[in-house]
């Protein structure tokens, strides 16, 4: 199995598996991850999702070495290749946008088609053996869709320009400096980490979760006062109507830790 997913107490997680190949990903294994994060998204038992890969490192990047592409009998055509990748690029979307929070657990090489799946997500936690790297320059091609943006806004433009044109890579200790990554810890506890942030999220209350991540993506694109609009009309929904708005008031009266359902 290229890719491993279970789902446990709320928690999803999509593990790549290609520990032989530092996980790096087939045009298969794209689509086999697309699909998963479909199905989460729209799952209401799955109230956080954690990325991970299998070994020593979280994914090489996209596998260049002729495994990683489907047997053809003719070269695939320039808009062929653009509607493939339209599918592929749906992974980051998905993690991006989907309605509860996604993190990256993160050791070794983030390279490629990797650092954008990690990029994504709305936490990045990481080994101190991380080591990430576009590698895109080094394979003459331009990079995946949705990195430019996402790793734009993440590390600003000047930073960002420098990991596409000059390919070097960024170490564990400068990626926190940086804010790829929001936390940094020892090899051993990577596991421990993201199992402790995912269980906390996942009992938290994932409907305004979801409006969170809504106002908080909009915001670099729209303006103050439109942004403030979407902030007030989702508070007022989630405030009136959600389960877990009402349950945390109780709570607090009561005082006592409140019982989040998700809704």
């Amino acid at each position: 199995m290229s890719i491993l997913t279970q789902v446990d107490g709320g928690v999803a997680t999509l593990t790549l598996n290609r520990p032989d190949r530092l996980n790096a990903v087939t045009e298969a294994m794209l689509d086999e991850i697309a699909l998963t994060l479909r199905g989460w998204s729209v799952d209401p038992a799955v109230r956080c999702v954690v990325l991970a890969g299998a070994g020593r490192g979280f994914c090489a990047g996209y596998d260049l070495s002729g495994d990683g592409k489907a047997a053809r009998d003719e070269p695939m055509r320039a808009d062929e290749a653009a509607a493939r990748m339209s599918i592929h690029a749906e992974i980051p979307l998905l993690l991006h946008r989907m309605p509860k929070p996604t993190i990256a657990c993160l050791r070794g090489p983030v390279a490629g088609s990797g650092l954008v799946m990690a990029a994504a997500c709305d936490m990045r936690i990481a080994s101190r053996t991380v080591k990430f790297k576009l590698a895109f320059a080094s394979a003459g091609r331009c990079g995946d869709p949705g990195g430019s943006y996402l790793l734009t806004r993440l590390l600003g433009a000047a930073r960002a320009r420098e990991m596409f044109l000059l390919d070097e890579p960024m170490l564990g200790d400068e990626a926190l400096a940086s804010r790829l990554v929001n936390r940094l810890v020892e090899d051993e506890a990577l596991e421990g980490e993201c199992a402790a942030l995912a269980a906390k999220l996942a009992s938290g209350p994932t409907a305004a979760f979801a409006a969170m991540k809504r106002n908080l993506n909009a915001a670099g694109v729209i303006a103050l006062e439109e942004s403030m609009a979407q902030e007030a009309a989702a508070n007022a929904q989630i405030s009136l109507l959600s389960h877990d708005a009402n349950e945390a008031a109780l709570a607090f009266m009561e005082r006592r830790t409140p019982n989040f359902l998700g809704h």
